[in-house]
């Protein structure tokens, strides 16, 4: 389980770190044997805690990583575990705090087999969202490719929003006008009128009938 776990994890995200990766998937393995190998009893009774998942699996993280942290640097260890907030705090500056996964030219030629070259035609092109990352470093969303190439409609949405940052961060936000799915989603699904339509109103402009 563990191997299939890392192959979906860097599909997902190519950039993942090593030791990442490796704890993600043995902790997939652990937590899916664990749980399946309860009394029917047990088992009945846990769809009552189906809706706090997310909310108990960042209390376990956040332990987690504390205690990577203090053995990592024992002068760590004085300072106590806490679960994350609850309440979702406001999204960091950096690209990769709220663009998902992201990487560089060279990550995304190794990884996807996309030369520099063309990466960078289509971004003088406007063909691909390009997220400035530090003084002058950009980096790439790595959620808007399907098949080595931008997904059909990104184009067409950085020319309506006019800006890279603006048109990803409204591709990667829920909205209900798309039954309460991040419009990118909808998008990879192939129904790019959906999403255009959609775009339209959150830009104040009146759908084609």
């Amino acid at each position: 389980m563990a191997a299939a776990v890392s192959k979906i994890l860097l599909e997902h995200d190519p950039t993942i770190g090593k030791p990442a990766l490796r704890i993600a998937a043995k902790l997939a393995g652990y937590i899916s044997s664990a749980i399946t190998v309860q009394t029917q009893a047990v088992q009945r009774a846990l769809p009552t805690i189906e809706d706090d998942v997310e909310n108990l699996a960042q209390i376990f993280i956040g332990h987690m990583v504390a205690e990577a942290q203090g053995r990592f640097d024992p002068r760590l260890q004085r300072f106590k575990a806490v679960p994350p907030p609850a309440v979702p705090q406001a999204p960091l500056s950096a690209a990769s705090d709220w663009a998902g996964p992201v990487a560089g030219p060279t990550v995304i030629e190794r990884h996807f087999g996309i030369p520099r070259s063309t990466l960078f035609r289509w971004q003088k092109r406007d063909e691909v969202i390009a997220l400035k990352s530090g003084s002058s470093r950009f980096v790439f969303p790595l959620k808007q490719f399907v098949d080595a190439r931008p997904a059909d409609g990104i184009a067409e949405l950085i020319a309506m929003f006019g800006d890279h940052r603006l048109a990803w961060k409204w591709l990667m936000a829920p909205t209900d006008k798309l039954g309460g799915n991040p419009p990118i989603d909808t998008l990879l699904t192939g129904k790019l009128a959906n999403v255009v339509a959609a775009a339209r109103l959150a830009l104040g402009e009146a759908p084609d009938v």
